[in-house]
């Protein structure tokens, strides 16, 4: 562009001057990107690279296409300095603002992140996993999921290319596999919550799993067995392992989990009071068994009734006959539900659904679980009346709205009980008048 046309230029339209043919681009962990002149010192340059800072420059190729480039830093792995380029077609200071967005789409906080690859953050976060104490049961889910499905797909893809794209090819695939869209919405959430970790430690800039869309989960209704099928299960177990009838039993009668039953013990349990203190839960580690935490990581106290006094008294009067007869002794600290008779080592929790599989086959109800036991407390107790705050207690759920969400259609139905309580009342009022008129 000449002299001439470029005042005539700025005679119509007042502008800045043009910035040189290559500058240099800072952007810094807060704030916008700022234009600066290109360091002459290659020294400071790199310098400057060590920084928490993510540097760029642009370099006009031809007229009208410009060569942007990002300088990532020096990868932690291979010990190289890491530079993301782009070609660019348009004015100067167009290409300003491309590199600009170019430099937001790193991570400018942490030089770890640098480089890294999606693979390289789940391992990360799981470890994360493991120092805040999840579940070893989850844990293992977890690294299921991703050694089976995300890493084959994901793991080589580098964050600073990972895409909402990337995340819904996967889904699609998985749902040509048939999986379920629950299966593939757990797949989303261990993606979702491993770029969250990401982002907070600054190794991406946003979480690309929200602009992914994975498949609508239909929400059905909870179904639980009848007292008819429950009985009839309990009566086959009592045949089969009279030590696993009352657990199942006590299920059943107070909600309780799986894990949560198999860690019980005697000093959890208060027969003149009628009160167990649900406290712990057992749950299968690699090499055995491991006691934690409740779900929730609270304790509660169930309220027995005499029925369930009774049963625990009578299962409590039989296990030391098992133990009199050993010749053994039965600790206070002991296991309410043990295959030994000393009590010393729970039943396995894996071991009592094998168990549940069995005796429910022989009823002929192979559709109803183990975990089916606890949705029908919660329907007898909601069907008869009970609060949900009383409900969610009893359950150990950590907050009522899931109660109200998982069991929302039986709440629906006691409201229509309670609008055919209020019309016949009002109703009754309003037909007074033509009852005494005849």
């Amino acid at each position: 562009m000449g002299l001439s046309a470029l005042i005539t230029r700025r005679s119509q339209v007042q502008i800045l001057p043009p910035p040189p043919k290559k500058v240099q681009v800072r952007a810094g962990p807060e704030g916008p990107a700022l234009l600066l002149p290109r360091r002459k010192s290659q020294r400071e340059s790199q310098n400057l690279a060590t920084l928490a800072f993510v540097r760029g420059s642009k370099r006009e190729i031809k007229r009208g296409v410009w060569e942007l480039r990002v300088s990532l830093g020096k990868d932690p792995v291979t010990d190289k300095y890491k530079v993301r380029s782009k070609t660019f077609h348009g004015s100067a200071r167009a290409a300003d603002e491309a590199l600009r967005d170019l430099i937001d789409q790193q991570a400018p906080s942490r030089s770890d992140g640098i480089g890294a690859t999606f693979g390289r953050l789940l391992d990360q976060w799981l470890e994360e996993c493991e120092r805040l104490d999840l579940s070893p049961t989850t844990l293992r889910t977890y690294r299921a999921q991703i050694k089976q499905t995300i890493r084959p797909r994901l793991g080589e893809v580098l964050l600073s290319r990972l895409s909402a794209r990337n995340l819904d090819e996967l889904y699609g695939a998985m749902k040509d596999a048939g999986a379920s869209p629950k299966t593939i919405r757990n797949h989303h959430a261990i993606i979702a919550a491993a770029l969250h970790q990401g982002v907070r430690w600054g190794w991406v800039r946003y979480n690309v799993a929200e602009r992914a869309k994975p498949p609508r989960v239909e929400h059905h209704q909870v179904q639980a067995p009848s007292v008819d099928v429950v009985h009839n299960v309990i009566d086959a177990a009592e045949k089969r392992d009279p030590r696993l009838a009352p657990l199942l039993m006590l299920a059943a009668l107070t909600g309780m989990r799986r894990g949560e039953l198999c860690a019980l013990r005697w000093s959890d349990v208060d027969l003149q009071l009628g009160i167990v203190s649900v406290s712990r839960s057992l749950v299968v580690v690699p090499g055995g068994l491991a006691e934690k935490t409740t779900k929730t990581g609270r304790s509660r106290k169930v309220a027995l009734d005499p029925f369930g006094i009774a049963l625990l008294t009578e299962h409590r009067a039989r296990v030391e006959e098992w133990v009199t007869a050993a010749g053994a002794t039965l600790s206070a600290d002991a296991f309410v539900f043990s295959p030994f008779v000393e009590a010393e080592t729970p039943f396995r929790p894996d071991n009592v659904t094998s168990f549940f599989i069995r005796v429910r086959d022989e009823v002929g109800a192979p559709d109803v679980r183990l975990h089916d036991l606890r949705h029908f407390t919660a329907i007898q107790l909601i069907g008869a009346g009970v609060d949900v705050r009383t409900v969610a207690d009893r359950l150990g759920h950590s907050d009522p709205s899931l109660t109200l969400r998982v069991y929302s259609h039986l709440i629906e139905e006691r409201d229509r009980a309670a609008a055919a309580i209020m019309g016949g009342v009002l109703g009754l009022k309003k037909q007074l008048p033509k009852a005494a008129a005849g």
